[in-house]
């Protein structure tokens, strides 16, 4: 289990979660996929494709609630396509508590630009959660890039979005997890607040891109420092 604290561990995030204790994490952040692009023969996919991935989510959600401790916290990322196919799944096995609205002031799209993405929030055991539901924050096509460098996966969260749910949801020390950690972001905005983190990442690409990013963000810290040391009791 330890050799997951502080690394991108390759693999199918069903497969490892499993291996994560029980009552152990401290907020799960993270941005999966939409599969929006489920399609029949090539044809255009509709919105009840989505139903095929149903029990991958079920059983992802389960272990959610299992490794999560009892004031743990989970943001997930969604849109307003899925949204509405994940919230029933979510609220079986953690108690939704609100839908943030990130306001990205800017984005692409015809019909009305796409300027805002939804992030469920959810947990068990309520406890004082400070802050408003919509906020604000730069997306790599409204100015990201000054902060977090070029964009090196399509759907890459810029890192102060998930500072943002780590600072509100846990303190120094504490463990948070994103099974889906595409470049690397989560890891370094738990590197950057002095909290310990497991990353899964199924596509080899991606592994190799946020352990190089990682280890440059690391590099250029001032002052620099290592991960956050793992506790002998992180998991009592």
């Amino acid at each position: 289990m330890k050799n997951f604290i502080n690394t991108i561990t390759q693999g199918d995030c069903l497969d490892l979660i499993k291996q994560v204790p029980d009552n152990s994490i401290n907020s799960i952040i993270t941005d999966p996929p939409y599969f929006l692009g489920v399609t029949h023969n090539g044809q255009k996919g509709e919105y009840s494709d989505l139903l095929i991935m149903k029990p991958f989510f079920q059983a992802l959600f389960y272990e959610f609630k299992r490794i999560l401790k009892s004031d743990g916290c989970v943001y997930l990322c969604c849109d307003f396509r899925t949204y509405p196919f994940l919230y029933p799944i979510f609220d079986e096995y953690i108690t939704m508590r609100n839908l943030l609205v990130w306001d990205k002031k800017s984005g692409p799209g015809n019909f009305y630009s796409f300027v805002h993405e939804f992030v469920i929030f959810g947990m068990d055991k309520p406890k004082d959660m400070h802050g408003l539901n919509i906020f604000t924050l730069k997306s790599f096509s409204s100015g990201a890039k000054a902060t977090n460098g070029e964009k090196l996966h399509p759907t890459q969260k810029p890192i102060e979005l998930f500072e943002k749910f780590i600072l509100d949801s846990t303190k120094e020390g504490d463990l948070v997890c994103d099974p889906f950690a595409g470049s690397g972001t989560l890891a370094i905005a738990a590197i950057k607040t002095k909290r310990n983190y497991i990353c899964f990442e199924l596509q080899d690409k991606y592994v190799k891109i946020a352990t190089e990013r990682i280890e440059l963000f690391k590099g250029n810290m001032n002052p620099k420092i290592d991960n956050f040391k793992i506790t002998p009791n992180l998991f009592n």
